[in-house]
């Protein structure tokens, strides 16, 4: 049996995780190690200047070199793991926004202009999406850093070319595959010699801190092994998997998904327990002080770091293992916002991993999104996924599905509001926020006689506003490889590495672009409300809503509980309230997925509102549905606040109508419940049981509340006492007290009707 490789020698976990909290907030990087932050970011400024004639991408690559070369670095001796360098407050990042700036007023003007104006008015938020992504996370550990460097180089030696210095000679060779290779080749022999700086400073702190050197000397030989071959051991492969994630984001783009905690690190613990190398309650340390590295970046208020568990690995293999219960139930124990989860249900997941699930949700451990897994499997295959690639697919972001390290997945580049049509449709094109024409003429809606005219009005504003955003995008889109070469995330893309091709420049298999429909609720609730008073009952002319409406409800408050309560809503099971948010949806859907985008794929709709439902709602006016103007919109795909007036099983009911084969970018339904309703094992059953319906009849994901309105308006004055209440704000976690006081105000208005 050999020699166990990690102990939990020194201080515990729980002795020193305040201390390893603070560790971002609180930096002490070793000024022997590097330049100060003012030297380095003048340096890399110049270095800007001196490589201006070069490729991006080789530009990138040098400055990303620059600084993993020569910023100061710290290693904690009572931490497991090493990471740090102070990049000066995020200088790629920095660059790449400033590129974005320039091209919005030079090359794609018109496409800034077009966002900023939509943007003013609610009608969409849009940008080139840089932040959503994940690399190939089993690509990494199978190869290691060396294994990707090696491979760069065989392949540069490989290309028949003859002018092998082209990344001289001052052309922007945005598809180049040498360009591409020496850009590999230049970011991973940078990220190897900064673990061997890495290694050189835990050696130091063995030598400065005595007490530590049993663990500094393995952090130290594990920097060491990752210099020179893949990972071997659960220790090594947390160790890379983190250290990745943090030049990713120093790269600037943000890791919006740690892939498979089974599929990426089952082997290594399995492997370590056979072997004698790591106990039980080893691998339970290490990943506590794994899990911390996020948490601290966080903090419990950002939007968290997301992990899954469960799915298929092949149409018989369940990607569950005894990682799977130890990481879920350490999950349990630490109760912490950050990571978050993202959790893969199907037909031959095991009974005691769903119970486990429905354990956390019961316990208030809601920073998870629970999948379908039969019905997103089928959904990403009709978006033209390969049967084998289809199993690869993680959950990037919050609830959107990408397949890992073959996908450039810009799932948020659009967020579109479609309540702002109904608006639209109202005025003939006109904001009654601000005056301002941001749609088409779409005709007087006083003349209207019939609701049909008017659906086809908002039809018309709907599809005038996507056209829009499309066209925006996918200008920004061409020009990505000049504002933010990937050359480091690329290198674990298995296609990007065939083809000699960064991310930026269409180098995955799949590139498609992500267009979020937010405020389903509203515009259904809202275009029901005109058909039922104006056309069908007459209560209302299409005037006296109108000035209704600019009135804000002042004036016309009997109209506006009629509306309220008597009008039928989406989310309770009423066939006329559901037809039309179907058929909304459709509208919305069919004109986007399948248009073609700038990078070589095609747009693809998903229907979640997220936090822009308090951004857009600002900008919206008041809604026939009865919601005042700036009120926030809905979220998710459910009913609008306080109005499930069903129940959950009606509101399930309800969203199960719409087609989520149509919808292959993501959806979430939001349901809250009361402690009392899932309490003892019968709730646990409950859950269960209400995952199960809404699966069975196709739905895609779904998140729980279990909050007690007393408790959050407790909270609000005395957040003293309540510093670690959790809430779940849309596809991640945050501490209750941390939120400002519009957004606490909605979790106590959703929570007030439940018993």
């Amino acid at each position: 049996m050999e020699q166990r490789i990690f102990t939990a020698a020194g201080p515990d976990y729980f002795e020193v995780k305040d201390h390893l909290f603070d560790q971002y907030a609180c930096p002490a990087f070793d000024e022997r190690t590097g330049l100060s932050r003012e030297a380095l970011t003048a340096g890399f400024e110049e270095l800007i200047n001196e490589n201006a004639a070069l490729p991006p991408i080789i530009r990138k690559a040098k400055l990303f070199s620059y600084v993993l070369t020569n910023a100061r670095i710290d290693v904690d001796p009572v931490d497991w793991f090493a990471d740090h360098f102070d990049h000066g407050k995020d200088l790629l990042y920095r660059l790449h926004e400033r590129r974005r700036r320039e091209e919005g007023e030079g090359a794609v003007k018109e496409a800034a202009t077009i966002i900023r104006e939509a943007s003013e008015s609610g009608a969409f938020f849009a940008e080139l999406d840089l932040g959503h992504i994940s690399p190939g996370w089993r690509n990494l550990l199978e190869k290691g850093l060396p294994g990707i460097l090696n491979e760069a180089r065989e392949r540069l030696i490989a290309l028949t070319k003859t002018d092998t210095n082209s990344a001289e000679n001052g052309a922007e060779f945005s598809t180049d595959p040498v360009v591409f290779y020496q850009a590999v080749i230049t970011v991973y022999e940078a990220a190897i010699r900064f673990l061997s700086r890495l290694e050189a400073q835990a050696r130091l702190m063995a030598e400065e801190h005595p007490e530590a050197q049993d663990r500094m000397d393995k952090l130290a030989a594990c920097l060491a092994a990752l210099q020179n071959r893949a990972p071997e051991t659960l220790y090594e492969a947390l160790e890379l998997a983190f250290i990745f994630h943090q030049l990713i984001e120093f790269e600037g783009e943000w890791v919006r998904s740690m892939g498979s905690f089974e599929w990426n690190f089952g082997r290594f613990y399995e492997a370590d327990l056979a072997a004698g190398r790591i106990t039980e309650e080893d691998a339970r340390e290490l990943i506590r002080y794994f899990w911390m590295k996020f948490f601290a970046n966080t903090r419990g208020s950002g939007n968290g770091k997301n992990f899954y568990f469960g799915g298929l690995r092949d149409e018989d293999t369940v990607n569950i293992g005894p990682l799977s219960y130890l990481a879920l139930e350490l999950f349990y124990e630490l109760n912490q916002p950050d990571p978050k989860l993202s959790i893969k249900l199907n037909k031959k997941t095991p009974e005691r991993f769903r119970r486990l699930i429905a354990k956390c949700l019961q316990g208030g451990r809601t920073n998870m999104v629970i999948v379908n897994d039969d019905e997103s499997l089928e959904a990403v295959r009709m978006r033209g996924v390969s049967l084998e690639d289809s199993y690869e697919y993680l959950l990037i972001g919050c609830y959107e599905p990408a397949i890992e390290g073959k996908e450039a997945a810009c799932n948020m580049c659009v967020k579109f509001n479609l309540a702002k049509p109904v608006e639209l449709a109202l005025t003939n094109g006109l904001d009654p926020m601000n005056g301002k024409r941001v749609g088409i003429e779409t005709g007087d809606s006083s003349t209207f006689t019939t609701f049909d005219e008017f659906y086809d009005a908002y039809e018309k504003q709907l599809a005038w506003q996507l056209k829009n955003v499309q066209k925006a995008i996918t200008d920004y889109e061409r020009r990505w490889p000049y504002i933010n070469p990937e050359p480091f995330i690329s290198g674990t893309f298995v296609p990007c590495m065939e083809k000699g091709r960064d991310i930026s420049a269409g180098g995955a298999k799949y590139n498609n672009t992500g267009s979020m429909g937010g405020g389903l609720a509203n515009a259904a609730d809202s275009l029901t409300a005109i058909k039922r008073i104006v056309f069908e009952e007459k209560r209302l002319t299409m005037a006296e809503l109108r000035r209704m409406l600019e009135a804000d409800f002042t004036g016309y408050e009997r109209e506006l509980l009629y509306l309220k309560n008597r009008v039928p809503k989406w989310g309770n099971n009423d066939e006329d309230a559901d037809d039309m948010a179907a058929r909304v949806a459709h509208s919305y859907t069919s004109r986007v997925n399948g248009v073609p985008n700038g990078h070589g794929g095609i747009f693809t709709a998903s229907m979640f509102t997220l936090d822009h439902c308090f951004t857009l709602g600002h900008r919206t006016g008041a809604l026939p549905d009865g919601r005042p103007r700036g009120h926030y919109l809905a979220k998710g795909i459910g009913a609008m606040t306080g109005m499930d007036k069903a129940g959950v099983t009606a509101q399930i009911e309800s969203v199960s109508k719409l087609d989520f084969h149509d919808i292959p970018n993501g959806s979430v339904l939001d349901l809250y419940l009361h402690p009392s309703a899932v309490d003892g094992e019968k709730g646990i059953d409950t859950l269960l049981q209400l995952i199960d319906t809404y699966f069975e009849r196709g739905g895609y994901g779904v998140q729980f509340n279990v909050l007690n309105a007393e408790d959050l308006k407790k909270a609000q004055i005395h957040p003293e006492e309540y510093r670690t209440l959790q809430v779940r704000v849309c596809g991640w976690n945050v501490y209750f007290v941390t939120l400002n006081e519009e957004q606490q105000n909605h979790f106590i208005e959703t929570t007030m009707q439940m018993v």
